[in-house]
């Protein structure tokens, strides 16, 4: 009897051993499937994650600058942020470095979002979320012009632009006051008067130009 309980002793206690070890496997299997969970749940899509490989964020961050473009467009907001000059050649209460080649200072993330309905959106929509963009003027005549310069992009960059034409008779939009017309004539331009265009009433097309990386 006593060689049959000892047995029946230890069986008993393998039992338990192997319970526990089941249990314990069942547990940990948990701790590393919640983690997984937990981890996907994490991932918020930003500039390094390698998204701008997928063409379907590509299309989406693109049609999202377009649209920043277009809305501040439709007051003529944008073409006033084109005209805001100084009298020395450059952007009025620009205070950051120059861009690249160029020599005239430009617009911090922050204070372009004071000037302009475009800084705004493009903050909310962009710089909130981790993202930097540049902002250039390509004008039909005339050296590229940059508003805001945040860094030189990668070559992953996704860009958007709209075309503005500005006339002759339209008045600049800083504290210096006058006509694009009469600054052409005082050599005080920021963007000079196209070629040929003392024959129209159009003073020059800028392309507004949105790079985000």
């Amino acid at each position: 009897m006593t060689g049959s309980t000892t047995r029946e002793t230890e069986s008993n206690a393998e039992t338990d051993r192997g319970q526990a070890y089941t249990l314990e496997g069942f547990i940990g299997a948990m701790v590393v499937l919640m983690a997984v969970l937990f981890a996907l749940q994490s991932v918020v899509l930003t500039p390094t994650t390698g998204g701008l490989t997928d063409r379907s964020v590509q299309a989406q961050i693109h049609q999202e600058a377009q649209d920043a473009l277009l809305v501040s467009n439709q007051d003529g907001n944008l073409s006033e942020t084109i005209r805001n000059w100084d009298s020395e050649g450059g952007f009025e209460n620009a205070s950051e470095p120059f861009a690249p080649n160029e020599s005239h200072q430009t617009y911090s993330a922050t204070d372009f979002g004071g000037e302009s309905e475009l800084g705004r959106i493009l903050n909310e929509r962009f710089t909130d979320r981790g993202w930097s963009y540049n902002v250039h003027l390509y004008p039909e005549t005339g050296e590229r012009k940059t508003l805001v310069y945040q860094g030189s992009p990668p070559s992953s960059s996704l860009a958007a632009s709209y075309t503005v034409v500005l006339y002759d008779n339209q008045t600049l939009t800083s504290s210096k006051s006058g006509t694009l017309e009469a600054a052409a004539e005082a050599d005080e331009e920021t963007i000079p008067l196209r070629n040929g265009s003392d024959e129209t009433p159009i003073y020059n097309v800028v392309e507004v130009r949105v790079i985000l990386w």
